[in-house]
């Protein structure tokens, strides 16, 4: 549901507080919904804040849709309030990927990972960068495995956006869960390619290894 009508986080609990968003858990209809909330940021004139606001909650609210349309489970969209710049959406039950990577076996790692690489194949092939690709951005929920937060999210088919993504999921695995990154990368690399086409994945591929390559030698230098 998108409208101009109000959505009033108030009276939900608090579930993390970013530089731009504030995530709220509260109600909507009579569902457990939670509210991104975009905070008016002072060091901005208030006009350009406000315009700001309001295009990057539309942009993040699209985003959502077009990955979904795209066949990748999504929390669903419930209101779209411009004035407030604010998101309300279905409370997703399920554990972040994250916080189960602790304690996985190596099997289920490969498992939940390589249907996270065909998530992320299925995003590219619809023309989308995910901006935010982390273990702490997907839940783990009956099965599959959904989508969050795509406030980083734009449309772009370019190799080198695509190519970002992967190497921001391979930097989280090896630096957030090293006893698990060398399966679980191996699997999702496998999944992208068994979404995407092993030509693709190379394209992909090669691209991350020049970005990588480029870093190096930045870091060198």
């Amino acid at each position: 549901m998108t409208s101009p009508g109000a959505a009033d986080p108030s009276p939900g609990r608090l579930l993390y507080r970013g530089a731009e968003a504030d995530v709220v858990l509260g109600d909507w209809q009579g569902l457990p919904a939670v509210f991104k909330v975009r905070k008016p940021l002072a060091y901005r004139l208030a006009v350009l804040d406000e315009e700001i606001r309001r295009q990057r909650t539309l942009r993040e609210g699209e985003m959502i849709r077009y990955a979904k349309r795209a066949g990748v489970a999504v929390p669903f969209l419930y209101h779209l309030d411009l004035r407030a710049a604010t998101l309300v959406m279905e409370y997703v039950e399920g554990e972040r990927l994250r916080d189960l990577a602790g304690s996985m076996e190596e099997r289920e790692a490969e498992e939940q990972f390589f249907k996270f690489g065909e998530g992320v194949a299925r995003l590219h092939a619809a023309g989308m960068m995910h901006g935010d690709l982390t273990t702490a951005n997907v839940v783990a929920r009956r099965g599959s495995l959904v989508f969050l937060d795509f406030g980083l999210a734009y449309r772009t088919r370019r190799l080198e956006d695509h190519a970002v993504d992967l190497r921001l999921i391979k930097e989280t695995l090896v630096g957030a869960h090293p006893g698990i990154s060398e399966a679980a990368l191996g699997a999702f690399f496998r999944g992208y390619e068994a979404r995407a086409g092993s030509a693709n994945f190379r394209r992909v591929h090669s691209q991350l290894r020049s970005i990588e390559r480029r870093g190096r030698y930045a870091r060198v230098a």
